[in-house]
């Protein structure tokens, strides 16, 4: 009887250990589900598209500008230091159904993109990259 209950202590352990190692393995990741949000930095694409071309996405709501990049800097600070320069690969990506942009009337994709790339610097959002600084580097590759 002893024997059976150490087995299943011996079993419960083993499944504890490899259950943590499995979570531990995808801490690095830096996919949508595996580390990121399904549609990283979201929240950026109202504030982005009115500080490069003034206009309001439909059916968003109006905010002043302030709110917007705080909103914006908020989400992209609570992404993991490691994996915001590929949130915001994902946030200017050329496929319509990830990206985070949106080509609207007069605003196309590219002054947007061009915008989205300053995002992590001092005058916008101030936040350290896993390069250790306030840029990213390739931003010309977007996934």
């Amino acid at each position: 009887m002893a024997s059976h209950s150490k087995c299943r202590v011996l079993l419960m352990a083993a499944l504890l250990v490899s259950v943590f190692a499995a979570a531990g393995a995808t801490g690095d990741y830096c996919y949508p589900s595996m580390g990121l949000l399904s549609r990283p930095l979201d929240g950026c694409r109202e504030y982005v598209a009115q500080q490069t071309c003034g206009t309001r996405i439909l059916g968003a709501p109006s905010a002043p500008i302030e709110k917007l990049m705080y909103q914006c800097c908020l989400e992209f600070s609570q992404i993991r230091q490691h994996c915001r320069c590929q949130a915001l690969r994902y946030l200017m990506g050329s496929d319509p159904e990830t990206s985070g942009l949106m080509k609207l009337p007069g605003c196309p994709i590219e002054p947007q993109r061009d915008f989205a790339r300053i995002l992590p610097t001092p005058r916008q959002c101030n936040l350290i990259t896993e390069y250790n600084t306030r840029y990213c580097l390739e931003m010309d590759k977007f996934s």
